[in-house]
């Protein structure tokens, strides 16, 4: 063997050994970051802030195995499930959150399939009512005697189609009417609504215009539903959150729930 092959080999030597260690640490890195990713985001980390509630974050599993992102806050026996509007995701209405925290209710608010941190699945992408039944189920499984559902625009759109015959203690839809073509399903409809309902909109609101929501109140199947229209446009959560007479409207939902709680 020539002088060049020989001190060829301990460099070989060295090369593989490197290989050799760099592919054992592989799966140790992938373990990692797949152990990290099964942890569910902090409210912090997934909204950019918690904006001071005190939450526990926790994935949330439906019936056909969709695991939607999901937070948990306050106590008590009476609680509130949250669906946020259109594109967008359970951050948006964390004000709202923390005020029916501060009122006594305990809070579930999640992300639609499809939407935020919640999985995206290939099928039933709009199955709505089976994120629905799963908040349901978590939250009964908690203690929670009385379960309540406020939905914003998208989401009130959902609570007023997909919601019928779930075991809800009453459903508020702010600015909610229908559901539009991709964002999904208008079934089983309004006409299967049983438990109370509240709807809360603006008069000139094109989202959700006012002879459709009239119309939507109207076939309702609840014997118990209610409807208040602002003058305006305001939409979706801005009617609790941000508008002149949000204050109003909080009082408003909050009373509500408590009535139909003790009922």
């Amino acid at each position: 063997m020539t002088p060049r092959k020989l001190l060829a080999l301990p460099l070989l030597v060295l090369l593989l050994s490197s290989a050799c260690a760099t592919g054992a640490a592989s799966p140790t890195r992938s373990a990692k970051t797949e152990a990290a990713a099964a942890e569910p985001p902090s409210l912090a980390s997934a909204c950019g802030s918690a904006s001071g509630i005190r939450a526990e974050p926790f994935w949330l599993q439906t019936e056909d195995n969709v695991r939607l992102y999901a937070i948990s806050a306050g106590t008590g026996p009476f609680a509130v499930v949250l669906a946020h509007q259109g594109r967008s995701d359970l951050c948006e209405e964390l004000p709202y959150t923390k005020t029916l925290i501060s009122a006594g209710l305990r809070v579930l608010a999640f992300d639609f399939r499809g939407n935020g941190h919640s999985a995206y699945p290939s099928k039933n992408a709009l199955a709505y009512r089976r994120d629905f039944a799963a908040a349901i189920k978590h939250l009964k499984g908690e203690g929670a005697t009385r379960v309540f559902l406020i939905g914003a625009s998208m989401g009130g759109a959902a609570a007023v189609q997909n919601s019928g015959g779930l075991p809800f203690a009453g459903v508020v839809s702010l600015s909610g009417t229908r559901l539009w073509p991709g964002f999904g399903i208008n079934k089983p409809g309004p006409r299967a609504l049983r438990a109370p309902f509240l709807y809360i909109g603006s008069r000139s609101d094109y989202r959700a215009p006012l002879a459709e929501a009239r119309t939507i109140v109207r076939n309702a199947g609840s014997r118990d539903k209610r409807s208040i229209f602002y003058r305006g446009s305001l939409h979706g959560w801005e009617l609790v959150q941000s508008a002149p007479f949000a204050a109003k409207n909080r009082t408003l939902i909050h009373d509500w729930i408590q009535r139909h709680a003790h009922a």
